[in-house]
């Protein structure tokens, strides 16, 4: 226990507020900072606070001890969000504070760990990011050593091989036969690399040449610029003529006297054949 008061403010020590939600990560922060600091006796109650007199007369030791542990008990309740300060207005000391608020939501605690497993365990990566996905499940991991329920690596990694897609089954194969264990961070950059691998791979769409069919007009001027009056007009529609034309717009007639038009249609990538 410090010989010496140590001040203790809310926006530097204590800047994350206790909302309904949010016990766990506050929980972590309060104790974090106080074990630092060497104060987290005051709160735990593992220790006694010193005797009010000794022989008769006043006890430094409880002077001092009083004293900190009012700073303390101002820092906590101005770290709790304005619906949960009425819980604890009538606490007199740090360690009723806290552990009137551990009380009050160690229920909603293990509730919020239900939820958190059970969306570990249905969280599919769908079309998501390979990075956004993964941030996700380590989220959510994290939340939970935050509520005192951890998850080690090789159950975080098995959670997220079984809610990847089909075109991932090789790579999750390949993982689970591995006689090595795989941390999360080793998961994470190869399977960015595969993903990348995967859209590398993918054919890349061409672009579009529309053929469309149509019976030769008697007039025609369209996308090709073909006008029936600059061709040579006969009733024979033979393949002899067919070859003759042929329009060097993209435009020719098959065997049954039907003109044929293709678009093209200029992108950025190669050609799609519809």
């Amino acid at each position: 226990m410090p010989t010496s008061i140590v001040e203790i403010t809310t926006h530097t020590h204590f800047p994350i507020k206790l909302t309904s939600t949010n016990f766990p990560v506050w929980r972590k922060q309060v104790l974090s900072t106080l074990i630092g600091l060497d104060l987290d006796q005051y709160v735990d109650g593992k220790t006694k606070p010193p005797l009010k007199t000794l022989e008769g007369k006043e006890n430094p030791a409880y002077n001092l001890w009083y004293r900190q542990d009012q700073i303390l008990l101002g820092a906590l309740l101005g770290s709790c969000s304005d619906t949960i300060q009425p819980i604890v207005s009538s606490a007199e000391t740090a360690h009723q504070v806290f552990k009137c608020l551990t009380d009050s939501y160690a229920s909603v605690s293990r509730s919020r760990i239900i939820s958190l497993k059970s969306k570990l365990a249905k969280n599919p990566k769908g079309a998501k990011p390979m990075a956004e996905f993964l941030h996700e499940m380590k989220g959510i991991a994290d939340e939970l050593a935050l509520a005192q329920a951890p998850i080690d690596d090789e159950d975080l990694i098995v959670h997220i091989l079984t809610q990847l897609r089909d075109d991932y089954k090789h790579i999750t194969a390949a993982f689970k036969v591995r006689d090595t264990p795989l941390t999360f961070s080793d998961l994470f950059a190869k399977l960015i690399d595969y993903e990348r691998s995967l859209q590398e791979t993918q054919p890349a769409p061409n672009i579009a040449t529309v053929n469309q069919t149509q019976k030769q007009p008697s007039r025609y001027t369209g996308r090709t610029g073909y006008d029936s009056r600059n061709h040579t007009r006969s009733n024979n529609f033979g393949p002899r003529d067919n070859k003759s034309r042929t329009h060097n717009s993209g435009s020719n007639y098959n065997s049954r006297g039907f003109l044929t038009t293709q678009y093209y249609i200029h992108t950025h990538t190669p050609i799609l054949n519809f």
